[in-house]
């Protein structure tokens, strides 16, 4: 990731920053390019170098879909943390240092639930001021706002309930009935035919035969 001179970035563990300048510095005989960044809060300004930029965990200023997860990160109202506290405030300052946005965010719900439940130490008090200041920087530059405005956005958001996203599970595949089979139809076989009645020829009686006889003698 390259940075030029005029860019917004986060630097870690101080927030939103704005590269001023580019310089080059002698040190140990060698010619150095160094970035010179001013710390929006605070106005506190801090030298890096350039070819180290990327090491040291310099990088862009979150967008807006990250804006919407890092709002999602503050809404959870549950929130994992050890017990004890110097554990506990060791674990905070680790994601603090990271200059990861979401585990600022972090720590600035799991203080802002422990202050409303418990309290906070003297201590724990001063660090959730600081992850606030980290990440209302932030915010500063990603909503393109001023400071009071952001900061109020932070504050409505930490107040609105917890938004849980329902996931669907993949729909059950619908088994399609088979085709019913028809059955085949059996056909009949054609009536066969009766074959006509033979006539039975006439008996010609023993009167008519004599008749006949004696025609034939005449």
């Amino acid at each position: 990731m390259s940075f030029a001179v005029g860019d917004k970035v986060v630097y870690p563990h101080h927030g939103a920053a704005i590269i001023e300048a580019k310089e080059k510095r002698t040190f140990e005989g060698k010619k150095i390019d160094y970035f010179i960044l001013r710390i929006t809060y605070g106005d506190l300004k801090v030298s890096i170098p350039v070819s180290k930029a990327n090491q040291i965990g310099l990088r862009d200023v979150i967008n807006d879909e990250e804006v919407e997860e890092v709002y999602t990160v503050l809404r959870k109202k549950e929130a994992r943390m050890p017990s004890n506290w110097s554990r506990r405030f060791k674990n905070h300052v680790e994601k603090l240092k990271s200059g990861d946005i979401y585990q600022v965010a972090e720590v600035v719900r799991n203080l802002n639930l422990r202050e409303a439940d418990k309290g906070l130490s003297a201590g724990e008090k001063r660090m959730l001021l600081k992850a606030r200041q980290i990440l209302v920087s932030e915010l500063t530059f990603a909503l393109d706002v001023d400071e009071e405005t952001a900061e109020t956005r932070l504050d409505e958001v930490l107040a609105s309930p917890e938004v849980v996203v329902k996931r669907s599970g993949p729909k059950k595949a619908t088994a399609k009935k088979a085709p019913a089979v028809k059955k085949a139809t059996a056909k009949k076989a054609p009536a066969v035919k009766k074959a006509p009645a033979v006539k039975k020829a006439p008996v010609k009686k023993a009167s008519d035969e004599k008749d006949a006889a004696a025609s034939a003698a005449n």
